[in-house]
């Protein structure tokens, strides 16, 4: 059985969303805007792999012990005026709409390494229900009294710069080899959370059309673009003042509810529900699809799927997952 059977034998009787009414489902919150189905770019055939595929791009692993280690994970708060540093060498990256026109994001590090990564921020609730799945060691900076319990109950590990004494934190950044260094042993490799496909193959086997722009608009704050570089093969977009790039992207709808913080100071929060289900946007290589997620509980992957049931299969390589409220609005050119 081949690692997609297995993941599908695996995930689907529990996770795979009940979409045999998908047709009546609605859309994505806001609009998508599509054109007509094209056919996908076939890459040329890549050369067969010495390594074992990461489990978190699906490529090869520079070597058996990079695959054999804990992944590592590090929230990053992201205003427009921000440069965050070593988002590059992220396997995923999560991100949640936050105040004042900021990111929270949750950038999870397995296959590459960073010399160098940050802005750390604290930790929030978002972070604590995206990792459990992943159970990676967390550097972090602290948080509001009630998200570190929280964390405290995931039993996730993890560190702040009051823990380690400047051997992990250097101001208000860290790197991946600090962080592999200071995790306990027996911490097991994270699973995959995606479906990756072949070379060649389609990223969804219905409602596929071809995709140049991706576009989230959320009230209140600036657009988040994305535009697909054929030359590259990659997706480009700007976090802050840094430009990033991706395989794949991932839009997920889903409910946002504030949080009432009281300890340390009070301030009141936006915070994504990722546990549940909703519509999905995907794009990866020159196309998009319209789908579904599910994510039934912290321990539990976040299947991403087609309007048939069916699981996307994103382009091998490092991927971005954002956490979207229902009054954002999607467009897809």
């Amino acid at each position: 059985m081949n690692r997609r059977q297995m993941l599908r034998a695996a995930l689907v009787p529990t996770l795979v969303l009940g979409l045999a009414t998908a047709c009546s489902e609605p859309q994505p919150a806001g609009s998508t805007d599509v054109v007509d189905p094209g056919t996908p770019a076939t890459p040329s055939a890549s050369p067969t792999p010495s390594q074992p595929a990461a489990p978190l791009t699906g490529l090869p692993v520079a070597s058996a012990a990079v695959a054999a280690r804990p992944a590592v994970a590090v929230p990053i708060r992201v205003t427009p005026a921000t440069t965050p540093v070593g988002l590059g060498s992220a396997d995923l990256v999560y991100a949640e709409f936050a105040e004042s026109d900021s990111l929270h994001l949750t950038a999870v590090f397995h296959s590459k390494d960073a010399t160098k990564v940050g802005p750390v921020t604290e930790i929030r609730p978002v972070d604590i229900r995206t990792l459990g799945v992943l159970h990676p060691f967390v550097g972090y900076a602290g948080g509001p009294t009630g998200f570190l319990s929280q964390f405290e109950n995931s039993k996730l590990p993890g560190v702040t710069p009051a823990d380690d004494g400047d051997k992990v934190f250097s101001s208000d950044q860290t790197s991946t080899a600090a962080l592999l260094k200071a995790a306990p042993k027996g911490i097991q490799p994270p699973p995959a959370v995606l479906d990756y496909g072949t070379p060649g193959a389609a990223l969804a086997g219905r409602d596929l059309v071809p995709a140049q722009e991706l576009t989230i608009s959320v009230p209140g704050g600036p657009p988040q673009v994305w535009r697909y570089d054929a030359a590259k093969s990659t997706w480009v977009g700007k976090v802050g003042t840094t430009t990033v790039t991706a395989a794949s992207v991932l839009v997920l709808t889903m409910e946002y509810k504030t949080l009432e913080v009281r300890k340390p100071s009070p301030r009141s929060l936006p915070s994504a529900n990722v546990f549940g289900e909703g519509a999905a946007v995907a794009v990866s290589g020159p196309s998009s699809a319209k789908g579904k997620w599910r994510k039934p509980g912290l321990d539990k992957v976040c299947n991403v799927t087609d309007l048939n049931g069916d699981l996307l299969h994103p382009a091998p390589g490092n991927a971005w997952v954002f956490y979207v409220p229902s009054t954002a609005k999607v467009t897809i050119r």
